[in-house]
C-alpha cells in the first residue's frame, strides 16, 4: 500500500474513515497504485492508496482502494471518475463499507459456467439481481483461458441470496450443465473440511501399513530365531 501520510490516526471503523475511504473496481490488469494515486490526487489531497493483487503472483484482482484526507474530496471524486473509461475498463467507484456482519455472505462462488464466458456475459447473468462491485473470473495457469468457474460479490446480503434462488441450477446459454451458485464462504469451509477428512484418512491408512509392515517384521525374526 502506498501511504502519503496522516492515515494512520484514523481507526479503521471510525465513521471519518467510512465517509473518506473509496474502493474502485474495474482497474486495468496493469494498472500500478502509482498511476492509481495520480488520477485520484486530481480531486484532493490522497492518504493512501492500494491496488489488490495476489500475494504471492503479484497479480492484481482488479481493484482497489483510495483514502482522502477529506470527506467532500472522496464524494467529488465518485461524482467526477465513477464511470470513467480507462484503457478497456469503466472505473466503479464508491464507498468502501466497514468491515462486519453487513458484508457478510455477499460473495458467491459460481461453477459449471461456459467455458468461453466473458465478464460481460457474467455480468448479463447476475447483474440483474442487484449491484455487482467484484467479479473475478478463474483462467487456466497454463492456457489463460477461462476455468468455468468465477467469484461474483455483490453489494448486499440480499442480492446475493436472491441471485442464488434464481441461477442455482440453471442451464445458462451456451452451457451443458446446471450452475452451482453458493456463497463463497462456505465453499471454502467445505474444502477445508474435505482435505481435513482426507489428511485423516491418510494418516489413519499410513498408520496402519506401518503397523503391519511392523507385525511382518517381528514374524520373520521370530521365525529366525526358532531356526537359529
Amino acid at each position: 500500500m502506498t501511504d502519503f501520510g496522516g492515515g494512520q490516526n484514523r481507526s479503521q471503523g471510525d465513521d471519518g474513515d467510512a465517509r473518506t475511504n473509496l474502493i474502485v473496481n474495474y482497474l486495468p490488469q496493469n494498472m500500478t497504485e502509482k498511476e492509481l494515486y495520480s488520477m485520484f490526487v486530481t480531486i484532493g489531497p490522497v492518504e493512501s492508496c492500494r491496488v489488490m493483487k495476489d500475494f504471492k503472483t503479484g497479480y492484481s484482482y482488479g481493484f482497489g482502494f483510495v483514502n482522502y484526507s477529506k470527506a467532500e474530496d472522496a464524494a467529488h471524486a465518485i461524482s467526477t471518475l465513477n464511470g470513467l473509461q480507462v484503457q478497456n475498463k469503466r472505473l466503479k467507484v464508491s464507498f468502501a463499507r466497514p468491515s462486519g456482519d453487513d458484508i457478510k455472505e455477499t460473495n458467491l462462488y459460481v461453477t459449471n459456467l461456459p467455458k468461453n464466458v466473458s465478464e460481460a456475459q457474467l455480468d448479463g447473468l447476475f447483474g440483474k439481481f442487484g449491484t455487482i462491485v467484484q467479479k473475478n473470473l478463474l483462467k487456466d495457469k497454463i492456457t489463460g483461458m477461462p476455468r468455468g468457474v468465477a467469484f461474483v460479490r455483490f453489494d448486499r446480503r440480499e442480492e446475493a441470496m436472491e441471485a442464488i434462488q434464481h441461477m442455482n441450477g440453471v442451464i445458462p446459454e451456451g452451457g451443458t450443465e446446471p450452475l452451482c451458485v453458493k456463497i463463497a464462504e462456505e465453499h471454502g469451509k467445505q474444502k477445508a473440511a474435505y482435505y481435513a477428512g482426507w489428511q485423516a484418512g491418510y494418516t489413519q491408512s499410513r498408520a496402519a501399513a506401518c503397523n503391519y509392515a511392523l507385525q511382518n517384521w517381528m514374524k520373520r525374526q521370530n521365525r529366525m530365531h526358532a531356526h537359529s
